[in-house]
């Protein structure tokens, strides 16, 4: 049994180093032989709503993704913060249902163990207008707006002006050592001890964290372009393959 999944890649455009390392990763030889490949969110930097340019534009990625699909293995998508609204543009990829992306937790039983699968802003759990943001981001009239109303000429000016201003407050922001402790903390909050395996991303990261008192276990690639890995679990036993 073997599971690889890679969370926050952050593709911002086709052929960046984003794409690049997302090209490594669905080409990889262990993906190519996994049971089930997750995709825990962020995996583009905007994309929100069914505009068939995002399947001209990423056409490559779409058909690698496509490729696992055919060799039928159980490919999983969750939406992340970045990447919302998406089940219609991959209806028009995969009208057979194929991929269904999902923005809410999954949780699996594979080979006599749980495993939650997820985004993983959920466990961020005391950013109260964070989720008050993606409550409404998420909501039917958004995507109608994602969807029909918003050319996605300015969904793209959109997107390339909100990923520049995230970068600057990331780069002041950011603390490892508290949002580590943070998305631990959430972690076990949320899913208080309940699986044996919690996959997640949003947090940019790198963990294998064994909640106290459990037997379960936190796992995160972090940051892709950062940490150059993902995650692999094989027979039930974690580790963080080099995509370099």
């Amino acid at each position: 049994m073997r599971i690889s999944a890679i969370s926050d890649v952050h593709v911002k455009q086709p052929h960046d180093d984003a794409d690049r390392l997302l090209t490594a990763f669905l080409t990889h030889h262990t993906v190519q032989s996994s049971d089930y490949i997750v995709l825990l969110g962020d995996i583009f930097d905007f994309m929100v709503g069914d505009h068939k340019r995002y399947l001209k534009d990423y056409s490559h990625l779409f058909q690698l993704i496509d490729a696992l699909v055919k060799q039928e293995k159980k490919v999983l998508f969750y939406e992340g913060n970045h990447d919302v609204h998406l089940k219609a543009l991959f209806k028009k990829k995969w009208p057979g249902g194929e991929i269904v992306p999902s923005q809410v937790p999954g949780v699996f039983a594979i080979d006599g163990k749980v495993y939650y699968f997820s985004h993983g802003d959920e466990h961020d759990v005391k950013n109260e207008a964070y989720h008050k943001y993606m409550a409404f981001i998420r909501t039917a009239p958004l995507r109608i707006v994602a969807d029909k109303l918003m050319p996605y000429s300015l969904i793209h000016f959109i997107g390339e002006r909100a990923s520049q201003q995230s970068k600057k407050r990331g780069a002041y922001r950011f603390d490892e050592n508290k949002e580590r402790d943070k998305f631990r903390s959430g972690v076990v909050e949320t899913t208080k001890g309940k699986f044996d395996f919690v996959l997640g991303g949003h947090s940019h990261v790198k963990e294998e964290y064994n909640l106290p008192g459990t037997h379960s276990f936190y796992i995160n690639n972090g940051y892709a372009l950062k940490s150059q890995s993902f995650i692999l679990i094989e027979n039930h036993k974690v580790s963080f393959p080099s995509l370099m």
